[in-house]
C-alpha cells in the first residue's frame, strides 16, 4: 500500500468523529510510528483532528490491563498538547476531571496533591467512568509484557470502541508477534479492526517522510534510494551522522562532501542491519580495491550477491578517507582532525582523477564493457601510475598488478611496483603490511615481498608525528616505536606540537609525557618525557597564552 494511500486513510481517520480502530502493520523498523506521529501533527496544525483528547500508549514492559488502563488515563491531553509531552500538569487536569464526574462523596479517596503512583489503583479502576470519545494510539503490541495476553488488549480495545465511543489506531510489527499473539491477532482482527493498513514505504517514500531539510534530503536521497533503504531509523541515523559531517568538509570541493555522505550511507546501513541480503559490515571494510572482485578466493552465493550490491553503488570500495567515518559510525564520536586530514589528501585526488591518466579512468576502462580494448586498459594503467601514484591506494596498486599479471604482463606488473614504491618511498608507515589497515588486503607474492624490503629499510626513517601515530594505533611492537621517538631531540618535538591540532595534540602530548609518570621506566620512555616536557616548557616561554596552555598538561614554564 502506497503511502500516499496511508495518509489519505489516516487524515480520513482523525477527521471523522466515528468510533473506529484502525492498525498499522510492518517491518521493524519502516516508521510506521513515525509516520502515525507526523500526520497526527499536520492534522492537528491544521485542525482536522476531530476529538479533543488524545493518548498515546507503549505496550513495551505493560503486564496487566490495570496497566495499560492507568497508562491511558496517565498520558491523555487535550489535542492542543498534541506532540508534546504529558506533564504533572496535564495528569492533575484527568484528576480533577474524573473526580469532577465521580461526584463529590470521592474526592476524600483523590487527594490532588500526591504522586501519580498513588492514584494508580484507584484510577485503573474507575477511569472507564471519565473516558469518552478520546483518540487512542496503543503502540508496541508485539512487544507487551508476558502478563497481559493478546486477546485481553484486542477486547479493551473493543471496549473503548462500542462502550466508550473512542477511536483507537493500533501500531504493530506483525512479523515478529510471539505464536499466541499471532493467532490471537489473526482470530480477532476482523471482529476488532475496521481499518489494517500495511506499512511498506519504499526507499524514496522513507525518504520524504524521513529527511524534512532540504540539502540533505538531496545530499542523502539518491544513495538512499540507490540502497533500497526503507528502514526509518536507520534513515535518521545516517542523517545524524550526516549533519555532524557537513560542517567539517563545508569548505572542500563539493565531491569531498559527496563521498563522505555516500559512504557513510553505505556504513550505517551494514552496520545497524542483519538482514540476509544487506551486505555483512565487515566485508565492506574488506573490499578495498577497486579490483576486488579479481580475487580468486572462493565467495559465497550470499557473498556474491553482497558484491553486486556494492557493484550497483558505483563500484564501492573502502580507501583512507573512509576509514574515519567507519570509526565515527563504530564509536559515535566524529574524529575531525584525522577526517579533515584525510579530506585534504582525497581533495588533491579528485583533482587527479579528472585527468585523462588518472587510475578512475583506467578502471572505468576496464569495467564499463566487454569489448576487447586490453591495450587502452593497460596502457590507462600504466600511465596512471606515471603520473598519479600518490593518489593509488596499495590495495589498488596490488589490484592492477593482479589484473597485469592476469593479462601476460608481468615485467609491467614489476615496473609499476617499482615506480610505485619509487614515487611513495618517503611515506614510510604505506609499506608496513602488519598495520590494521592493510592487514590481509596485499596478496601479490611480489608486492608483499618489496613492501616488507621497503620497510624494513625504511623505518628507522619514520617521522615523529607517525610514530606516535603508530604507537597509539598498537600496530607493531612498541619498544621499536619508543626507540624511534627517544631519537627525536627537542626542536624536533617542537616543531611537531606546534604543528599538531585537536583532538589528536593532546593525544599525543600525552602519550609522550605519560612515560614519564609511570613507575620502573626504561631509559628510551625517560628520554620520550623529558623532550616532549621540555619542548612544551619551550613552547610556553613564547607567550602568557601558551605559558597557560601547556599547564594542562602539569607543565610550569618557571
Amino acid at each position: 500500500m502506497s503511502i500516499e494511500v496511508i495518509s489519505q486513510q489516516i487524515r480520513r481517520f482523525l477527521a471523522s468523529e466515528g468510533p473506529e480502530v484502525m492498525s498499522i502493520k510492518g517491518a521493524w523498523g519502516v516508521g510506521k510510528t513515525y509516520a502515525w506521529n507526523r500526520y497526527l501533527l499536520q492534522a492537528k496544525n491544521q485542525q482536522k483532528v476531530a476529538l479533543q483528547k488524545y493518548s498515546y500508549v507503549s505496550l513495551f514492559g505493560i503486564n496487566s490491563l490495570s496497566d495499560l488502563k492507568f497508562s491511558i488515563f496517565e498520558n491523555l491531553v487535550e489535542d492542543k498538547m498534541i506532540g508534546r509531552k504529558p506533564t504533572i500538569e496535564t495528569f492533575r487536569n484527568n484528576v480533577d476531571a474524573l473526580a469532577h464526574s465521580i461526584g463529590q462523596n470521592f474526592l476524600p479517596l483523590i487527594p490532588a496533591r500526591r504522586p501519580p503512583d498513588a492514584y494508580h489503583n484507584i484510577f485503573s479502576s474507575l477511569l472507564f467512568l471519565s473516558l469518552e470519545k478520546a483518540l487512542i494510539c496503543i503502540d508496541d503490541f508485539e512487544r507487551k509484557g508476558h502478563g497481559i495476553a493478546a486477546q485481553d488488549i484486542l477486547g479493551l480495545i473493543s471496549q473503548l470502541k462500542e462502550q466508550k465511543k473512542c477511536k483507537v489506531i493500533l501500531i504493530l510489527n506483525d512479523e515478529s508477534l510471539s505464536g499466541d499473539s499471532s493467532l490471537d491477532y489473526v482470530k480477532l482482527r476482523e471482529k476488532v479492526i475496521d481499518t489494517e493498513l500495511r506499512f511498506a514505504p519504499t526507499a524514496r517514500e522513507c525518504v520524504a517522510i524521513a529527511l524534512t531539510r532540504d540539502r540533505v534530503a538531496r545530499l542523502l536521497g539518491d544513495d538512499i534510494v540507490t540502497l533500497g533503504i526503507n528502514n526509518i531509523r536507520i534513515i535518521k541515523k545516517i542523517e545524524k551522522l550526516a549533519l555532524a559531517v557537513i560542517p567539517v568538509l563545508n569548505d572542500y570541493d563539493d565531491q569531498v562532501l559527496k563521498r563522505a555522505l555516500h559512504s557513510l550511507a553505505l556504513l550505517v546501513w551494514c552496520y545497524y542491519s542483519r538482514a540476509q541480503d544487506i551486505p555483512d559490515y565487515q566485508f565492506v571494510l574488506s573490499r578495498n580495491s577497486s579490483f576486488s572482485d579479481l580475487d580468486d578466493t572462493a565467495l559465497t552465493t550470499q557473498q556474491q550477491s553482497w558484491c553486486a550490491v556494492l557493484r550497483r553503488y558505483d563500484n564501492y570500495f573502502f580507501d583512507d578517507f573512509d576509514t574515519p567515518m567507519a570509526r565515527f559510525v563504530e564509536n559515535g564520536y566524529l574524529d575531525e582532525a584525522w577526517l579533515r586530514k584525510e579530506a585534504e589528501v582525497f581533495n588533491e585526488k579528485l583533482r587527479a582523477d579528472r585527468s585523462q591518466s588518472s587510475f578512475q579512468a583506467a578502471w572505468h576502462k576496464f569495467n564499463e564493457s566487454f569489448a576487447d580494448n586490453s591495450r587502452e586498459v593497460i596502457g590507462c594503467l600504466s600511465e596512471s601510475f606515471k603520473d598519479n601514484a600518490r593518489f593509488i591506494s596499495p590495495a589498488n596498486l596490488d589490484g592492477a598488478v593482479r589484473l597485469l599479471r592476469n593479462l601476460g604482463k608481468d615485467a609491467l606488473a614489476t615496473r609499476i611496483i617499482d615506480l610505485y614504491i619509487e614515487k611513495r618511498k618517503a611515506e614510510v608507515e604505506l609499506f608496513n603490511l602488519d598495520s590494521r589497515l592493510w592487514a590481509g588486503a596485499i596478496k601479490d607474492a611480489e608486492v608483499i615481498t618489496k613492501f616488507e624490503q621497503t620497510f624494513q629499510a625504511r623505518k628507522g626513517l619514520r617521522s615523529l608525528e607517525d610514530t606516535c601515530r603508530h604507537l597509539l594505533a598498537g600496530d607493531a611492537p612498541a619498544d621499536e616505536d619508543e626507540a624511534l621517538l627517544a631519537q627525536g631531540t627537542v626542536a624536533e618535538y617542537v616543531a611537531l606540537f606546534k604543528k599538531l591540532k585537536e583532538p589528536e595534540l593532546s593525544r599525543i602530548i600525552d602519550l609522550c609525557l605519560q612515560f614519564g609518570r609511570l613507575g620502573g621506566t626504561t631509559a628510551c620512555q625517560e628520554a620520550i618525557a623529558e623532550r616532549a616536557a621540555e619542548a612544551l616548557r619551550r613552547i610556553g616561554r613564547e607567550n602568557k597564552l601558551n605559558a597557560s596552555r601547556v599547564l594542562r598538561f602539569g607543565i610550569k614554564v618557571d
